[in-house]
């Protein structure tokens, strides 16, 4: 498998509101159901391990990402179409750590025929690249809306479905049911992991992550401690965008995990992003193994193995070994030791100008060849006017460890 952060989306906490004596009252009288329909079954597009959604706002249907790990989110030109006034703004924190000030408004959403009304979206352009309008599209559906009822994410069908009442989902009855915590807003979802007998935490479940797991550094840390790792691989490049830019380049590394369990939950060997920011995060990639139902009024999670003779995660690192980023062109923004296209020279800022014979460039057609081209075992790439030929395998080495 290829482990490619194209563009990191946003887990955007707030800050500002911890030194006030209550929440904003965007908070207090925040997203709620409108009467009627409490039920809807959502065909979902599947991209670069992130999910997209078609809902209604404004009267006209528009592309938003699932992401759990972030609070909704509204493109700047499509907030200033609609006329949303601003109701409050906020500091927060981007996934790399950096402050960002947002506005924030408040919206009437629908999707299938449930209404979400006075939905807190905070303001970001998202139009400013072409990247940004693919990966984002006109919003982040995001975890304030997750205490409303039970979610499920089902990509072994490419659904999202949605019931006030969890009884009301299928793949319910067979499923392997386990804690969730929610902390307050904006309402991310929250496990037990066990990294080891003496090294356990919390993850947050964030489809925003296109990962298994990435594990931050304390909890790296202790199940180091307890014995728990298996090997680590080191890379060189950037972790990725976010609202606040791309991350800088610095050493990446990922370890292997002995085992991985959500609280009862045995998932078994994993290999793990490192990061260095807590919480660690239970990814995306988890969905091409499980259908999972959140459901926060219960404070409980459903997981259903889509294919149990397929269960296992992968425990070594493999696939072409690098990443990309779509700033000002296509290039090659991080890459690991003992990969292919390590072997092959590939250096990061290597720009990208043509896949499997194909000229690209920064559009949305290019850059949806790019990751269905990720997708193959084999792929070319046109750099400095030389064709680079790589072919997916397990990484070489991963230093041992006690």
């Amino acid at each position: 498998m290829n482990y490619v952060w194209l563009i990191g989306l946003m887990t955007l906490w707030l800050v500002s509101g911890a030194a006030a004596k209550s929440p904003p009252d965007w908070v207090t009288n925040g997203a709620r159901l409108a009467d009627g329909t409490t039920t809807f079954d959502l065909p979902l597009e599947l991209l670069a391990n992130k999910m997209y959604v078609q809902l209604e706002l404004g009267s006209k249907q528009r592309r938003f990402v699932v992401d759990t790990g972030s609070p909704s989110m509204l493109d700047k030109a499509l907030a200033e179409e609609l006329g949303l006034p601003m109701v409050g703004e906020s500091n927060g924190r981007d996934a790399h750590g950096q402050i960002i000030k947002s506005r924030v408004v408040q919206a009437d959403l629908t999707l299938g025929d449930v209404g979400f009304e006075h939905v807190p979206m905070f303001v970001a352009d998202f139009s400013s690249s072409p990247a940004l309008k693919l990966f984002v599209g006109d919003g982040v559906l995001g975890s304030e809306l997750l205490s409303l009822g039970a979610w499920q994410f089902d990509w072994s069908q490419a659904r999202l479905r949605f019931a006030t009442d969890v009884r009301r989902l299928p793949n319910i009855e067979s499923a392997e049911a386990v804690p969730l915590s929610d902390f307050g807003y904006p309402h991310a979802p929250y496990f037990d992991v066990v990294f080891a007998k003496k090294a356990r935490s919390k993850a947050m479940f964030d489809t925003g992550s296109p990962s298994y797991f990435a594990i931050s550094e304390p909890d790296m840390q202790g199940s180091r401690a307890a014995g728990g790792l298996t090997g680590a691989w080191l890379g060189f490049g950037s972790a990725g965008a976010s609202l606040g830019g791309a991350a800088p380049n610095t050493e990446l590394a990922k370890v292997g995990l002995k085992s991985l369990k959500v609280s009862d939950l045995v998932l078994g060997p994993v290999v793990s992003e490192v990061r260095g920011l807590s919480p660690s995060l239970l990814g995306a990639r988890l969905l091409d193994h499980f259908i999972i139902t959140l459901d926060h009024q219960s404070q409980t999670a459903f997981f259903v193995p889509i294919d149990p003779s397929l269960r296992a995660l992968p425990a070594v690192p493999s696939g072409f070994g690098f990443s990309v980023s779509y700033q000002d062109t296509i290039q090659i923004s991080a890459i690991w030791d003992g990969s292919p296209a390590k072997a092959a020279g590939l250096q990061v800022g290597d720009v990208i100008h043509s896949v499997n014979g194909v000229a690209v460039s920064l559009n949305d057609a290019d850059i949806r060849r790019l990751i269905v081209a990720l997708t193959e075992e084999h792929i070319e790439l046109g750099i400095d006017g030389k064709t680079i030929s790589l072919e997916k395998r397990e990484f070489n080495g991963g230093a041992e460890h006690d």
